[in-house]
């Protein structure tokens, strides 16, 4: 068993940057980064941060947060979850349709397009209740 992380990385070399989704339980939020680029984060509302590269201002990721109570409000209106993953689109959904301003609804705009093929491996949020 590796003793350091120094050691563990030299028998286990990183795969390198695969663009997938992943839930935190603890802070009940997702992360996703479609572009392996240098980043900061710019708050768009009470669900949205986004990552813009530090050289273009590109989007490049966003964090969703309160991400079980969406998807409760989802179920109690009767939109159910039970098969498959969840579409990262169900929450670009739910805050383009609260954006208070151009400038929100724009950002959900851009990610729907960047992101609509992306899916959030539903057995993370099993193990997370």
């Amino acid at each position: 068993m590796a003793q350091d992380l120094k050691e563990y990385l030299e028998t286990h070399p990183p795969q390198g940057f695969r663009p997938v989704p992943h839930y935190f339980a603890q802070g009940d939020f997702v992360t996703y980064f479609f572009r392996n680029e240098r980043a900061y984060s710019q708050r768009v509302d009470d669900i949205l941060t986004v990552f813009l590269a530090f050289d273009t201002n590109e989007l490049v990721g966003c964090k969703i947060k309160g991400v079980k109570h969406i998807l409760q409000a989802a179920g109690d209106f009767g939109v159910s979850l039970d098969d498959g993953d969840v579409q990262l689109g169900l929450f670009f959904f739910v805050g383009a349709s609260v954006a208070k301003d151009i400038d929100q609804k724009k950002r959900y705009d851009e990610l729907r397009q960047v992101a609509k093929t992306a899916t959030l491996d539903k057995r993370e949020l099993q193990t997370a209740n």
